[in-house]
């Protein structure tokens, strides 16, 4: 009897904890007395549906995986659109190099053909001059200046050339034999 005793003792100990923790919480109600006194039906075994973890994180990494493609998808064709312009300035560079070049030889034909033309009319003058005598040839260079009086009696021999200086006045002489010495002799020599 003590045995049984103890059983009742720790059934009632046992009934007045949990109404004692349901009157604490709030919980305390006919309903859920009865809940705990009456003997509960056979209960059906509820499974809620939990989302597959694995399947949420691998849907969510794919839907990652299209965006950054778009994303390069968009960006490769950025740059393929900048390599098109890239070509289109470099041909463009080329082409306005190329005239440019074709500028510059003309140019520099037409230069030369000035140097020529400019060389055959000193000669012409220079054969004038020569024709001269020293005094008449020195009256008319007294007009022009130095350097261009030195280019003209490049074309003109030594020995006729030596005469027309010395013929012009002093200070003229010595301002045409400071540019001689800077003028380059002609290609051509003095006939």
């Amino acid at each position: 009897m003590r045995f049984l005793l103890i059983i009742i003792l720790a059934v009632i100990s046992f009934v007045g904890t949990l109404v004692g923790i349901l009157a604490i919480t709030g919980n305390l109600s006919g309903e859920s007395l009865q809940k705990l006194v009456a003997p509960s039906p056979a209960t059906q075994k509820v499974t809620i549906p939990q989302p597959n973890i694995q399947e949420d994180s691998i849907a969510t990494l794919i839907e990652q995986i299209q965006k950054k493609e778009a994303s390069l998808k968009q960006k490769e064709e950025e740059i393929k659109k900048k390599e098109e312009e890239i070509k289109a300035k470099s041909q463009e560079l080329q082409q306005m190099q190329s005239k440019i070049e074709s500028i510059q030889k003309e140019l520099s034909s037409k230069l030369g053909e000035d140097k020529k033309e400019k060389a055959m009319q000193m000669q012409a003058i220079a054969v004038t001059l020569s024709g001269m005598k020293p005094d008449k040839a020195a009256e008319r260079l007294k007009t022009m200046n130095p350097d261009e009086i030195a280019e003209i009696l490049t074309y003109v021999k030594p020995k006729e050339r030596g005469k027309i200086v010395e013929a012009l006045d002093a200070q003229l002489a010595a301002q045409v034999l400071q540019a001689l010495q800077k003028v380059q002799p002609p290609s051509t020599p003095a006939s």
